[in-house]
């Protein structure tokens, strides 16, 4: 699976040829976004005074939630009570990977700065192909808000 930047504010996730959704973001340096899956839309916006609280709805319903917390990790939360965390990994903490609560690793998401772009593209790999895709854009999202958060953007 892959998650390409199609253009400065799109980011596609494909499985080979397959396209499986997609997270468009309203502007260059806003946090809220829309995903799409299928004919399924979220709406992703950020919360709080210094946006470190998103939601995540679908029909004005929240569905998710992701906060970052004072360990620099990204808790996502759905309303099933299931948690799942976005760590840092990597000699220099360059990769992410997605944890759950039990921390057993989902996946890794491995980001390739495109130059060309100014944007990162991002592979990803795991021991078992998640079929929530919802949980891989956020995941996706998260990441992204994390290099923002580190590089100064907010």
């Amino acid at each position: 699976m892959k998650i390409q930047c199609t253009d400065k504010k799109t980011f596609e996730l494909t499985d080979g040829s397959e396209k499986l959704g997609h997270i468009t973001y309203d502007g260059l340096f806003s946090y809220s976004a829309n995903a799409v899956i299928g004919k399924d839309n979220y709406k992703i916006t950020p919360k709080g005074i210094f946006s470190s609280t998103i939601s995540v709805t679908k029909d004005e319903i929240e569905v998710a939630n992701l906060q970052m917390n004072w360990k620099g990790h990204i808790i996502i939360t759905f309303p099933n009570g299931k948690n799942f965390i976005l760590k840092t990994t990597g000699t220099f903490q360059s990769k992410y990977v997605l944890e759950d609560e039990n921390q057993q690793k989902l996946m890794l998401l491995n980001p390739d700065f495109n130059w060309s772009k100014f944007s990162y593209n991002y592979d990803i790999s795991f021991d078992h192909k998640p079929k929530d895709i919802l949980l891989i854009l956020l995941t996706t999202y998260a990441a992204n808000y994390f290099i923002a958060a580190m590089s100064g953007e907010m």
